[in-house]
């Protein structure tokens, strides 16, 4: 009997609970009736909600790439990278005077690695080379040509067992004095070359992790330190956010071609993210409450380069009005979190779903002052980062295959006495 009265007490309270909806009661076979109307109608529909999508490259621009891929993987990616330092001391103090850098010795190149990105199967090969030229050097018209013998600096091979924080790649003394002696800057590219495929993730100044140029100044006085030189880059003169980018930056010297215009390209080198819009009918976003929202995306397998590999989708709300009508601009204001993630193989195939309730919330709330895009770019987080490409049909697909929005919504209701 004891046990009974804690559900004794609980049926009353539902029933005074229930009593302060509505004067107007209904009995029952425990206590009076809910509230007309209060019970909770689900729905469930699956629209053609997405009514364009895009694939969009350019992003992240030159130079403004966290970090740095240098791989070789035999006809599918070929990437460089060149470091510029445009300051390069050419005299030092020594004994209390001013004295001219006239020799030098163990002269490197101090590199921040990242060994979880970078992957090496058998030793590997970094050659350095003088890519300094009055052509523009941020073509890559105009660089690959430079990574030949007679513009070699130097170089190091590097064994699997190396791949750590950092490692040394070393110049050839007489090659970097000519630098130092002459024009007094130093454009260096890096090439890597090795028996199978090889990816070195490398530090940007991005991020804080500079590339360092070491050597000794005066190689027959030992009380003389090394020298440490940072990046720096004197071009372009007009434009100082560039100049800072362009101290060291990514050329893609080879990669798998774009996608056919019926995938939504996803990664890869260089970097694509897609942009879709959306047109939600009104009775969801103006007059129900949405419950969840589901983006079905059909993915077309990519087997191209490492297909089991996986890549993180990151779904980002536009925060562009709709007077923003470049695409790429559009694209580049974002929310700053993501409102999902997911993490798919290239390889793989099938409906992924992609969890954008807080999107559609968020078009919602929107003011009637401020017109904001109803739209979400899809990017991957190693953006300009890895050449790791998914790929998921677009608009242009069959009607099957196509991205659609599954939505569950309750329609609004007031409670209480009219």
């Amino acid at each position: 009997m004891l046990r009974a009265w804690p559900r004794v007490a609980l049926l009353a309270t539902v029933c005074a609970v229930a009593a302060g909806c509505n004067e107007d009661l209904v009995g029952g076979a425990a206590c009076p009736a809910l509230c007309p109307g209060t019970s909770l109608v689900v729905t469930d529909t699956v629209l053609d909600a997405v009514v364009f999508d895009t694939v969009l490259t350019g992003t992240p621009s030159l130079g403004g790439e966290g970090s740095l891929v240098l791989s070789a993987r035999g006809d599918t990616v070929d990437t460089r990278v060149v470091f510029r330092f445009d300051s390069l001391p050419t005299r030092i103090t020594r004994n209390g005077g001013d004295s001219a850098i006239t020799a030098i010795d163990s002269a490197y190149l101090l590199l921040r690695l990242d060994p979880a990105a970078s992957k090496i199967s058998a030793p590997v090969r970094i050659d350095l080379f003088d890519v300094d030229t009055t052509a523009s050097d941020t073509l890559t018209s105009s660089l690959l040509p430079l990574f030949r013998d007679d513009r070699l600096l130097g170089g190091s091979t590097i064994d699997t067992n190396q791949v750590k924080d950092s490692l040394r790649v070393y110049f050839t003394n007489a090659r970097l004095l000519s630098r130092i002696t002459g024009p007094g800057r130093l454009r260096v590219g890096l090439r890597v070359t090795s028996a199978r495929a090889a990816t070195l993730s490398l530090g940007s100044s991005d991020n804080g992790d500079d590339a360092l140029l070491k050597f000794d100044p005066v190689p027959s006085d030992t009380a003389i330190k090394e020298i440490a030189v940072l990046l720096r880059s004197n071009t372009p003169t007009d434009n100082a956010e560039v100049r800072t980018d362009l101290q060291d930056y990514m050329v893609i010297a080879k990669a798998p071609p774009m996608p056919d215009a019926e995938v939504l390209s996803i990664g890869g080198l260089p970097a694509r993210r897609s942009f879709l819009r959306f047109v939600v009918p009104p009775r969801i976003l103006d007059s129900a409450t949405v419950l969840r929202a589901t983006l079905l995306l059909t993915q077309r397998p990519n087997r191209s380069i490492d297909a089991r590999d996986s890549v993180l989708i990151l779904p980002q709300v536009v925060t562009a009005g709709e007077e923003v009508t470049d695409f790429p601009r559009a694209a580049a204001l974002l929310s700053l979190f993501p409102v999902d993630t997911i993490r798919v193989a290239p390889g793989d195939s099938g409906v992924r779903q992609v969890e954008v309730a807080a999107a559609l919330r968020q078009w919602t709330s929107v003011g009637n002052t401020f017109r904001q895009q109803r739209a979400l770019v899809i990017r991957s987080n190693a953006e300009g980062q890895s050449p790791f490409d998914a790929h998921f049909f677009s608009l242009r697909a069959p009607a099957a295959l196509r991205p659609r929005l599954r939505v569950s919504y309750s329609l609004r209701t007031s409670f209480g006495v009219p």
